[in-house]
């Protein structure tokens, strides 16, 4: 993942001013400020008296978080809520000097941004470990960045692969456990057991006694498991020639031959993928269950680091990125520094850039991950962009984020800050008219990229 880059940081300043002397408006100015709230714009639903009446004896900054939501407009109300920053937000900005603020989430967009993941692939020699290691990461396996594959043993020592977009994601390739004097817990300390966050077992056939024998020694020590049934398609396809054939009869008996051998591990989570073809059979079932079980920040990490396979497997990715909206339009607003020439609003754009160059590289927009794809789908680059109609099908650029920033409808946050401004605190309401601004210019930039990726899907027929 790069690095965050900030142009200019002027955290320590703010775009308002606070003041507890009473304006009296001219019949001019009231004619103009009336105007102004009427004005329809994407950002805003329209102003009203009761969302700037002056606060009584409540702490000002308390619901600031809330408040601010108010403003964001219609259609994306409409859209699935994922605020689940909200709480960690409101604790952030609440009761601190605007610089101590923005320092605070800048902090914490770092600090999710530089997650580490672990992933641990590991089960019998000839299992198509190596398949999967390089399915994970999105490549194909004469990809010169490609785990090795073969019909023999190629991995004698843990491997370790970083995503070829996403280096904070590393996936490892360990030595295969078919050795007849295979020892569970001798190989979790061979393969420095604590260094993974979930271990992947994989088998072709049916589960052996190294694979149970090393579940339940992973089991003890309170680690995250999962059995991986590959090369369904094979299986699929040899079976598919047989009188009467049906497809899932044949994956409910492959599954139920997989649980019967591993009752000794309890409830064994086993699921039938393909390396070739992850969209089909249990492989978004996986995901699924690894969204349950690991932590929060570890779970963003791996959505983001997947291969855009489906619609689904986009739906849960855009849904992630929702969630870290609010987090990155209150880190560029809050404590908002005065604007570039040529800006309507005060803000951060560095982060607005980081986080749509994030959306670009998870969605697999780059020309480096359409490289890839195309390999996949045997479809030219120059196919698959010109379905591409955002603005950011070329890149993301300092040019594109500062356009997006010198729109009309950027004025009238703007005239929003000029009104908190004659508030008392509204320094940090006037923050608040960058805040909604950026967040609806994530938002915004979000859902261009997300049919981008729509469109290039359906010219892959991978949706």
């Amino acid at each position: 993942m790069s690095n965050l880059v900030y142009p200019y940081d002027h955290s320590s300043q703010s775009s308002g001013s606070s003041s507890n002397t009473s304006h009296t408006f001219s019949k001019e100015e009231t004619k103009n400020k009336k105007a102004e709230e009427n004005v329809q714009t994407e950002c805003f639903d329209e102003l009203k008296e009761k969302d700037i009446k002056k606060p009584e004896k409540e702490d000002k900054n308390k619901n600031v978080y809330e408040d601010f939501r108010k403003y964001v407009n219609k259609e994306e109300e409409e859209e699935e809520d994922s605020d689940s920053l909200g709480s960690e937000l409101q604790e952030m900005i609440t009761g601190s000097p605007a610089a101590e603020k923005t320092n605070k989430l800048k902090s914490k967009l770092k600090e999710l941004e530089n997650v580490t993941l672990n992933i641990a692939v590991t089960g019998m020699t000839g299992a198509g470990k190596s398949s999967f290691v390089n399915a994970l990461r999105g490549i194909g396996n004469d990809d010169g960045r490609a785990a090795p594959t073969g019909t023999t043993e190629t991995t004698m020592k843990p491997n370790m692969y970083p995503h070829p977009f996403m280096p904070n994601v590393k996936i490892w390739d360990l030595p295969g456990i078919g050795s007849p004097k295979f020892r569970a817990k001798k190989y979790l300390k061979d393969v420095k057991f604590n260094t993974y966050d979930f271990f992947l077992i994989v088998t072709s056939e049916r589960f052996r006694e190294n694979d149970i024998e090393l579940a339940t020694a992973i089991q003890k020590s309170n680690k995250l498991f999962y059995f991986i049934r590959t090369k369904i398609d094979n299986d699929v396809r040899a079976e598919s020639h047989k009188k009467n054939f049906d497809e899932q009869t044949l994956l409910n008996n492959i599954r139920e031959d997989c649980k019967s051998n591993l009752l000794k591990v309890g409830v064994p989570k086993i699921f039938l993928v393909s390396s070739f073809q992850l969209e089909k059979y249990d492989f978004q079932k996986l995901i699924n269950s690894l969204e349950d079980e690991l932590p929060e920040n570890k779970r963003f990490a791996l959505i983001q680091s997947l291969p855009v396979y489906s619609l689904e497997a986009l739906a849960k990715k855009k849904k992630y990125f929702k969630k870290m909206i609010w987090l990155n339009a209150f880190a560029a607003g809050v404590g908002a520094m005065p604007p570039l020439p040529g800006l309507s609003v005060a803000c951060d754009y560095g982060i607005m850039k980081n986080f749509f160059q994030q959306v670009s590289t998870s969605y697999g927009l780059s020309n480096a991950a359409l490289e890839v794809l195309l390999e996949r789908v045997n479809k030219p680059v120059e196919q698959l962009k010109s379905v591409m109609t955002s603005r950011f099908k070329d890149g993301v650029t300092d040019k594109i984020v500062l356009n997006m920033l010198s729109k009309p409808v950027i004025a009238v946050a703007k005239t929003l800050g000029t009104i908190m401004a004659l508030l008392p605190g509204g320094a940090l309401l006037a923050g608040g008219a960058a805040i909604i601004s950026v967040h609806h210019l994530l938002n915004k930039g979000l859902n261009e990229m997300t049919e981008d990726t729509k469109n290039v899907l359906a010219a892959s027929q991978l949706a």
